[in-house]
């Protein structure tokens, strides 16, 4: 394996329609593609090397509904709009592929992380703080202060952990 890889991973929720309709919308837009439904680590591993000899770029778009989750694997994207959840990979092993398959096909890769649970209680602790200082400075004329100061800072803080926590996720196997 020469080179660094892009593994860009989409997963659409289907709820309101089969799962072969909404299908047959994203297959509109893509031009190769191989489709797998149910598959696991070592199929989606299996049929990407014929993608991975021509180009540096994977996509791997997951359908899911209740039932059963239907994968496409492309080297183009065409038109078909971002999801909700993205995630991009950079490999640069087999192993790392490896993992990132296994991660696509247990389903652990669009679980919560780690960052994102401390992120959060990252946020609830700086409003609980901001809260508390905002009591402190009702009961108490001279912390009054402290809450014009703080105000501020809170929402920049939290805009920004908030930005962080739902923007485009990232990661590198390697």
């Amino acid at each position: 394996m020469e080179g660094k890889i892009r593994v860009i991973y989409y997963l659409f929720k289907v709820q309101d329609q089969p799962i072969g309709t909404y299908a047959k919308e994203i297959e509109k837009h893509l031009k190769y593609f191989v489709r797998l439904v149910n598959p696991d680590e070592y199929t989606l591993f299996e049929n990407s090397k014929s993608f991975l000899k021509n180009s540096r770029n994977l996509y791997i778009i997951e359908l899911r509904d209740d039932i059963s989750r239907w994968f496409y694997l492309t080297t183009e994207l065409g038109t078909i709009k971002k999801p909700e959840v993205a995630y991009e990979y950079e490999v640069g092993t087999e192993q790392g592929l490896e993992a990132v398959f296994r991660g696509i096909a247990e389903g652990s890769t669009h679980g919560r992380s780690r960052v994102d649970t401390f992120l959060a209680v990252l946020q609830v602790l700086l409003w609980g703080g901001f809260l508390f200082l905002s009591y402190i400075g009702y009961k108490n004329e001279k912390f009054q202060w402290i809450n014009n100061l703080f105000l501020p800072s809170v929402f920049i803080l939290s805009g920004t952990i908030e930005g962080f926590r739902r923007g485009y996720k990232k990661r590198r196997k390697p």
